[in-house]
């Protein structure tokens, strides 16, 4: 059997205790209840948009709160997602590739339909936000088909 390169399975109670607050903690701070501005070093104002300064790194104010919730959401789903379980044989194999695929497929439609009913500057939140979709629906489908076996 070809078996998938995955992480050890005591990452998995790590990454809950991770994405789960994190995932609270990132939509709660969307309603910018935590605002919490630090500068930080980024690549800033390059390429098409520039608006005729110069420079490829500049210092900035950034929202700590939504970056680094965001940080912990992919770091504590990719956790959860891709730890093994204790007995891994090829029926879970099946059901991870089956949650993948059905994510990717959700997550796309979704995009789609935003594409073609959403505009201007919410559409571009939703897009930051639906950055997560793929992730959130892998690691939920998978864990509810494991329930539902």
């Amino acid at each position: 059997m070809n078996t998938l390169p995955l992480l050890p399975n005591r990452f998995k109670t790590i990454g809950w205790f991770i994405f789960i607050p994190s995932l609270i903690l990132g939509l709660i701070s969307l309603s910018r209840v935590f605002d919490f501005q630090i500068s930080f070093p980024v690549i800033y104002n390059s390429g098409f948009f520039n608006h005729g300064e110069t420079g490829f790194m500049r210092t900035t104010e950034v929202d700590l709160f939504p970056n680094l919730f965001g940080v912990l959401i992919i770091i504590g789903g990719m956790l959860v997602g891709f730890s093994k379980k204790k007995i891994e044989d090829e029926y879970i194999s099946s059901l991870r590739l089956k949650s993948v695929f059905w994510s990717l497929i959700v997550a796309y439609t979704i995009v789609l339909v935003l594409f073609l009913t959403v505009f201007g500057v919410l559409f571009f939140t939703l897009m930051i936000l639906i950055m997560f979709l793929p992730l959130f629906l892998y690691v939920f489908r998978f864990n509810y088909l494991l329930m539902k076996k």
